[in-house]
């Protein structure tokens, strides 16, 4: 097994940030411009069991299909030249959501480990990079209210003072 990972901090809600993955036409604004998304259903949001195809200039595709979804993370499974999984995390920090993108090859035939070590890795390596940086931009150009919470402030303890001790203090 392969594995490629990369990070990136957006400044929104991970609500906003899944939203970016899962639509379809939030989707098409952030992958690389070489590469086509084709759905194949009529949703305009992915959910669990929802397929796709991405296709690379027309010439090497996977299809794609979204395993599971839940408020932190998001898992697909893809099928190609070579097979593995996608899993996209997303953990708030303050104002900002980290986004930790992974992708497992796990097809041990010798053709998928020629194809994938030969000429694989490091175009998807090269993609990881730039669609994330595409996929924050994006992000932060429509992300819609800010997500930072805020604590909340006791209208009494904001009328407190502290008053001057009115008993000698002995310093002896």
């Amino acid at each position: 097994m392969s594995r490629i990972e990369e990070m990136v901090a957006v400044s929104a809600t991970i609500s906003q940030a899944m939203h970016h993955l899962l639509s379809v036409e939030r989707m098409r604004a952030w992958i690389a411009p070489d590469m086509a998304l084709l759905p194949r259903g009529a949703s305009p949001t992915l959910s669990p069991g929802d397929r796709f195809r991405l296709e690379a200039l027309g010439a090497v595709g996977f299809d794609y299909i979204v395993e599971a979804v839940t408020d932190r993370e998001v898992v697909l499974s893809f099928e190609g030249p070579w097979t593995g999984n996608e899993r996209w995390s997303f953990v708030a920090d303050g104002a900002e959501t980290i986004v930790r993108r992974a992708y497992d090859v796990t097809d041990d035939s010798v053709a998928a480990w020629t194809a994938w070590n030969t000429i694989g890795r490091p175009l998807v390596l090269a993609h990881y990079k730039f669609e994330l940086s595409r996929f924050r931009e994006a992000i932060e150009r429509e992300a819609g209210p800010r997500g930072e919470i805020e604590g909340r402030r006791d209208p009494a303890q904001a009328a407190k003072r502290i008053e001057p001790l009115d008993f000698p203090v002995d310093e002896g």
